[in-house]
């Protein structure tokens, strides 16, 4: 709540254009009391006509306790619908009445911005559906937003790779779900949907425990930088120290991160901030600038 009563709050003063959520609204996906606390809290921003978008997480789908993912069951249409998604300049659900997959334009100072918003471990006619979307729009800066894609060692999740690793590395392909149907991971993302397309900049994800956070900038074959930024601050109370190093408390502490476009177009300063706290992180890996 105080995350989006902040940003409603500050729209005028820091001209906030949109809000990106990277998925797991809940943790139990089948608590409905946690689904109420999502939808009271995201309604603050519906409300007041703030544009934003949500995806689909682990934690929010599935019928197993925090997280296992043994399908792709959700009860995240029963409490977001598409009005809510109103406040768009334009948007498109991939299914109609189904949000785990939409995109959305908005316009700024330096030009108009396309976000698409993917599912978890987003399957292969969802990617066919945005590789469709992208270039339909080759006049706006497009921003992907999924909830698993770079770890902490700042690589994108690979299955070559990360399957020898605990937990897979936070990888899609590591949870039950797999066996359910095609999904694809972040390098799969990236050779079949972010490589290909010259005004892709940035891909945005959460997921990842351990430090909550990692950056890797890489040359598509587009002949673009794409930088890829992992932001996550939850914290696991229960857990002793929590899951997210350092802990913060209070589930992590309201941090959240700011993503501020210069008038030159060019540089995006990433910061880090807790309304909760009213305290900004200082460390390079939670302020610092990239040039698009």
């Amino acid at each position: 709540m105080r995350q989006t009563e902040w940003i409603v709050a500050n729209r005028e003063k820091h001209n906030i254009r949109f809000v990106a959520h990277e998925g797991d609204l809940v943790n139990n996906p089948t608590q409905t009391w946690q689904w109420e606390n999502a939808q009271k809290a995201m309604k603050v921003l519906t409300d007041a006509g703030m544009p934003f978008s949500v995806v689909l997480g682990n934690h929010d789908s599935g019928t197993q306790h925090e997280g296992r993912t043994n399908s792709r069951v959700t009860l995240l249409n029963n409490y977001f619908q598409e009005s809510d998604y109103r406040s768009s300049e334009a948007y498109a659900l991939f299914e109609p009445g189904k949000m785990e997959n939409s995109w959305h334009e908005f316009s700024t100072p330096t030009g108009k911005h396309l976000l698409l918003a993917l599912e978890f471990g987003p399957r292969d006619e969802v990617l066919a559906w945005a590789n469709e979307v992208v270039p339909q729009k080759p006049d706006h800066k497009v921003i992907v937003v999924t909830h698993a894609f770079l770890y902490t060692d700042n690589k994108r999740n690979d299955w070559a790779y990360d399957k020898s690793k605990n937990e897979g590395h936070g990888n899609p392909k590591w949870f039950p779900f797999e066996k359910n149907g095609d999904m694809n991971d972040a390098q799969d993302i990236w050779d079949k949907l972010i490589t290909r397309h010259p005004h892709i900049s940035f891909v945005l994800n959460g997921h990842v425990c351990n430090t909550g956070v990692g950056y890797l900038a890489s040359m598509a074959d587009s002949g673009q930088t794409v930088h890829q930024i992992l932001a996550n601050y939850q914290d696991n109370s229960p857990i002793p120290g929590g899951t997210v190093q350092p802990p913060r408390g209070y589930g992590g502490g309201g941090f959240m991160r700011l993503m501020q476009f210069h008038p030159d177009g060019k540089v995006v300063r990433i910061r880090t901030y807790s309304p909760w706290y009213d305290k900004y992180l200082s460390e390079p890996e939670q302020e610092f600038t990239v040039t698009v």
